[in-house]
Parts: C-alpha cells; structure tokens; sequence
C-alpha cells in the first residue's frame, strides 16, 4: 500500500513538471523579451495564487464583503498614486464609456462571481476554468473585430471545452461543484468583455489612470451592493495575522498592481498577445491548490489541464497546425469547392 501511495504520487509530480514544461515552452515560443513581457509574467503568478487567496479568504469574510472590501483597498493605493502623477484627469464621455465597461464586466460583475464561485468549488477548478480567458477573448476578437475564425480557433474551443467538461464531470473535491464551476464560468466570460473594453480605453488615457478610475467606480457599487446584502462583514479569525496578510496582498499586488500590469499589456502589446501569457495562470493555481489548500491532485485534473493549455495555445497560435494538416484542409476545400 505504502509503495502505491508513492508511486502515485511520483506520477502526479513527472505529469506536474510536464505540465510546467509545456507552459514554459508555449510562453517561450509565443513571445519575445523585454519589460511588458516580464510585467505580463508577474500577472500570471499573481491571478493565478490570487484565485487560491481568495478561496482562502471566503473563509474570513462573506463573499460580497470580500469583493469590496479588496476593491476599495486597492482604489485606495490607486488613486493617490494617479493624482500624484496626473492630478485630476478631467475625461471626456467617449473616454470615460470603456473605462465604466471594464468597471461593470471587468470588475463589479466579475469580483462578484469570482468570489462566490471560489467559495462554491475548489481552487483547482476554479483556476483550471479561469484558464480559458485567453480562448474566449481570441474568439470574442473574431467576432467583435471581424477577424477569421480560423480551423485552429475551432479546434481550440474543442479542447478548451473538452478541458471544462473533464472538470466538471469529474469526481468533485475540495467543494467543487456543477454549480460553483458555472459562476467560475461566468466570472470568466464578464472578464473576457472587459478586457475589449480596456484596449479601447487606453488608446487616448493612461492605463494607470484607467485601473485607478475603473476600480474606483466598481468599488463603490461593490461597497453599496455589500452594504445591503451583508448582515456581517467579517466571521471569527478574521483579523488574525495570515488573515490579514493575505488580504493585504490579494488587494494591493494581485488586484492593483496586477490589474495595472495587465491593462498596459493590453495597451502595449493588445489583447490577444496579452492573453497569451495567462496560459500559465492555470498551472500557478493548481501548484498553488494543493500547496497552500491541500486539495489533492488527480489524474482528471491534470488531462484538464494539458486540454486547456492545448486549447488556449491552438486558439492563441501559440502552436501552430502542421503544414500537413493545413494541406489536406486546402485539398478538401478544393474538393467541396468543384462540386
């Protein structure tokens, strides 16, 4: 028994390391060097401990207390910083519309079903759900900006899905549930609008002024909808040390800073390449869920994740289809095409 135990978990440590080394890889192929990709890395690791600080976090605080009181700490590093550099940035009506779409979708509804997803399933599914950001922004890309939608963005919704399906159908650990993983689901899709709003936005204002102003609006209907909702605001332990350490870290490095980082990415180098980077988020996660949460790691669990990383890579050309493959694609159009 003793030796199966080992060997079990030997396994799920080789199919970890294969599941990092193809996450390294794809980042290594899909991008270049410099200061916004070093900046758009941090992202990664960031969201992808955040989702399990916030899992944490639910066990502090209520839900839709959680989300404003984050927000509001993170406005309130924000703001000074912007009237520092800026003072106040009167902005137009045209100016200020994408900034209040990332605040509705990108923020307020997103926090919200983050947040109450995170405390409905597990960290892994949580994470593993959230890696499908960089497939849905590519393929809501090809609709909003009339790109194509080419056979590798079909073949990448197969594997994402396929990816989610395997998770939510699997034997259900940690608290996760069908449920929980349908918020995690909507907390994906709402920061997948948000962030086409955010490539919009800083085309004319500064993405420092842009995280600060956004954050500052949703915080406010988070702290109003908190105030309503919450009969309390806090349970016991609450403001013990780790507690609050964690708190303080989700809110000021992987919420401002974070949210900072990633729409300068998205100013810089745009939403699809952006995106790019969050393949990565998933595995941080999933590290992070079972060091930090002790959630044990499955067989099922980890086949999703190589599908998500596959899905996200093909959608994100990332990794291309063999030329061979293409081939037979333009024979097969010819042959549809004389008849």
């Amino acid at each position: 028994m003793g030796k199966a135990i080992v060997m079990q978990y030997q396994v799920q440590h080789d199919l970890i390391l294969i599941s990092l080394t193809m996450g390294v890889t794809i980042l290594t192929k899909a991008i270049g060097n410099g200061r916004i990709y070093f900046l758009l890395t941090l992202v990664v690791f960031l969201w992808g401990v955040n989702a399990v600080s916030i899992k944490y976090l639910t066990n502090f605080f209520p839900p839709l207390a959680l989300a404003p009181i984050r927000l509001c700490l993170a406005s309130g590093l924000l703001l000074p910083i912007v009237f520092k550099h800026h003072g106040y940035k009167k902005l137009s009506r045209a100016e200020w519309l994408p900034i209040i779409g990332i605040a509705v979708f990108c923020i307020f509804l997103h926090q919200i079903a983050l947040t109450m997803g995170l405390m409905a399933t597990s960290g892994t599914h949580a994470v593993l759900i959230l890696g499908l950001n960089p497939l849905f922004i590519t393929t809501l890309a090809s609709y909003v900006l009339k790109e194509a939608f080419t056979w590798a963005k079909g073949l990448a919704i197969v594997f994402g899905f396929s990816g989610l399906v395997l998770v939510v159908t699997g034997n259900s650990q940690g608290g996760a549930n069908l449920a929980g993983d349908g918020v995690m689901l909507i907390a994906t899709i709402t920061f997948v609008i948000g962030s086409l709003f955010v490539k919009k936005a800083t085309v004319s204002v500064s993405p420092l002024i842009v995280t600060a102003y956004s954050h500052a609006i949703a915080s406010i209907g988070l702290l109003i909808l908190g105030l309503y909702i919450n009969p309390v605001w806090s349970y016991p332990g609450s403001f013990a040390f780790w507690p609050i350490v964690v708190l303080l870290f989700s809110s000021f490095i992987s919420t401002a800073l974070g949210a900072l980082w990633w729409n300068t990415g998205i100013q810089q180098v745009g939403a699809s390449t952006a995106s790019l980077f969050q393949n990565g988020a998933p595995i941080v996660g999933i590290l992070a869920s079972a060091l930090f949460l002790g959630e044990q790691l499955s067989w099922h669990h980890l086949v999703a994740l190589l599908l998500v990383l596959v899905g996200v890579s093909l959608g994100t050309g990332a990794i291309q289809i063999p030329s061979y493959f293409v081939m037979l694609r333009a024979q097969f159009n010819n042959r549809v095409s004389k008849t």
